[in-house]
């Protein structure tokens, strides 16, 4: 993320019972850190219990594991993937690295083509380009990384 980009994050708050005692235990997730694990969403239960103290191997983990998580006070674009079936994760990943790429490829304008915002309609075509260019060089690496090396025998 960039200065003027602010920080994604979502608070979660998962209510359960145990012993006859409620709880709701919370804490504010980085989302922008989050994703970088390539965790899913269930990950989270695990984040909650332990900002919350609650031992990963209790009997009151396993009831918070069971609970609906409630997502609320989302900042930057996390407020985009709050449903009423929770957090789109998958979602908030793709969009994050959208904007990541367009991040860079602003850089490119600006740097190379004096274009101080990409996002102008009458740059439409430059950013085209430069996302057409971007998602080429993204295949040829995947192709690059998905051939098999064959081994050099100096000629034998």
């Amino acid at each position: 993320m960039s200065e003027n980009n602010p920080k994604n994050t979502v608070k979660v708050t998962i209510p359960f019972s145990f012993k006859g005692v409620d709880h709701e235990p919370s804490c504010v997730i980085d989302l922008d850190a989050f994703i970088m694990g390539d965790q899913d969403i269930e990950a989270i239960f695990h984040v909650v219990a332990s900002q919350n103290s609650i031992g990963n191997y209790s009997y009151e983990y396993e009831v918070l594991e069971s609970s609906k998580k409630i997502f609320s006070e989302p900042t930057g674009i996390a407020h985009e993937f709050i449903n009423n079936d929770g957090f789109d994760l998958e979602g908030f990943k793709q969009k994050h690295s959208e904007e990541g790429v367009f991040e860079k490829l602003q850089a490119i304008a600006s740097q190379i083509l004096a274009i101080d915002n990409l996002a102008d309609e009458q740059h439409s075509l430059v950013k085209q380009a430069l996302q057409q260019a971007y998602k080429i060089g993204v295949e040829n690496a995947k192709e690059k990384k998905e051939e098999p090396l064959m081994p050099d025998f100096g000629g034998f």
